[in-house]
């Protein structure tokens, strides 16, 4: 924080809220595989620009333990509320200060 801000005193340090939001990751769901399964190959004309096979998503048990996304390695499986679809996405959290609503800082995990 700079002086200027210190002096005026605009954020209480006593007095903070984390509010999180979740942002869905450009990864498709498609390529959310097993941690430790090999990468299946191409069906196509075998020039490595095939379309992948088909896969059957229903019935699945899938976790952010033993799934990761082959596309964003980082994104993690998460959905807002019970009967919402479960997208892969990353968590942003910002501490906001509850007398002002001003926004102490920001990241992204």
């Amino acid at each position: 924080m700079n002086a200027q801000a210190q002096a005026r005193r605009p954020l209480s340090k006593d007095h903070f809220s984390l509010d999180g939001t979740l942002l869905e990751a450009c990864a498709s769901i498609k390529y959310f595989r097993l941690k430790d399964a090999p990468q299946p190959p191409d069906d196509g004309d075998g020039g490595g620009g095939g379309r992948r096979a088909e896969r059957n998503f229903r019935g699945g048990k899938w976790s952010n333990k033993t799934h990761r996304s082959t596309s964003d390695p980082d994104a993690r499986l998460y959905r807002k509320s019970n009967g919402e679809r479960a997208k892969l996405v990353h968590m942003g959290h910002a501490p906001i200060e509850n007398r002002n609503g001003l926004v102490g800082g920001a990241a992204v995990t």
